[in-house]
Parts: C-alpha cells; structure tokens; sequence
C-alpha cells in the first residue's frame, strides 16, 4: 500500500484497483477497491495540494506544521515501513479507542478470511492475494484460519451433497425396478 502509484491504477469494466507485483513473491496481484475507497483515495489525492507524477507513492505521511511556539514546517514525505505502521496506529486509536490493536498487516488477514467463508477457492484468493497461499499449507493456516463461518458453508455443501447423492441412489433404484 505505501509504494502505490498513479501508473499502477487501472479501471476495467467494474471496479477499479492496482495492478502491482509483489515483492516478496513476484506474483502479480490486482487489489480491487469499492466505491467508497475510490472516493476516498480520489478525494485524498485532491487535497494532497500538489500532481503526483505517474511514478510518485500516493500515501505520504502526515508532515509537519509549526505550532504556536514556531519550528519549520515539513511536507508528507512517501511512508517508509515504519512510519505508515505508526500512522496507522494513531488513527486505529482515534476511531477506535485504545484497546484496538488490529494492525495494519491483518487487512490480508481478514480478506482472506471473508474470501475464505464466502465460498472462493484457494486458488482464487492466491491470485487476489499475489502468492502461493495455494501452494503453502504455511499460508493458509496463517491467512484462512478454521472459521465459524467456513465451517457453516461446508457443512451446507455436504448436506447439498447428501442429498444429491441420495436422489442420485434413488433414482438407480428405481431404474434398476423398472428393469432398464
């Protein structure tokens, strides 16, 4: 997210996101966005007060301005590693008091979770994911966790499943009565 730049955005047919390759795994991925997000990372780019060229990380931190007792003021600068997890911190507290402590990293976490509970196949979230969670039972122990959820819907297949194959059962039976 912090290395994120105007080139990487793309728009298709219906949604809008970044294409990017992972530097850990070298896989491309494309996170999408919803509508709210596009808003608000259209509206954050509108107020940064200046263009951002193609090749420019969007996300800045915050900068500085002088208070009442003076010093000099400093422009948002391209997040490093650490100063986006701060970042992330003080607005986490901010919205939702101290005892939060999601971190930024769960994001992953729980879209592979939701992805996991609604039914997507591993492959699937390995693609949106841009790694080989497909390949990595590692991965998929630390990204798609057992869930209430996940559990709910494969017990609803197996039950679809039971019942298909006892209509399937019956349907021999009554093929093989009828002698054909």
């Amino acid at each position: 997210m912090r290395t994120l730049t105007p080139a990487q955005a793309m728009q298709t047919a219906q949604e809008w996101g970044f294409l990017i390759a992972r530097t850990k795994s070298g896989e491309s991925a494309f996170g999408t966005l919803s509508r709210r997000t596009q808003r608000l990372v259209l509206a954050y780019v509108a107020e940064l007060g200046f263009t951002l060229l193609d090749d420019a990380p969007i996300f800045r931190s915050r900068g500085f301005a002088p208070g009442p007792k003076g010093g000099r003021p400093r422009a948002g600068v391209p997040y490093t590693k650490d100063s986006l997890v701060d970042d992330f911190a003080d607005v986490r507290r901010m919205v939702f008091g101290e005892k939060e402590k999601r971190r930024l990293m769960d994001m992953r976490r729980s879209g592979a979770v939701e992805a996991n509970a609604g039914g997507a196949s591993v492959e699937a979230i390995a693609a949106k994911m841009g790694n080989s969670i497909d390949d990595s039972k590692a991965l998929q122990k630390t990204y798609m966790p057992v869930n209430l959820a996940a559990v709910r819907a494969a017990d609803q297949s197996r039950r679809a499943g039971r019942k298909a194959l006892a209509e399937e059962r019956n349907e021999y039976k009554k093929l093989k009565l009828s002698g054909k």
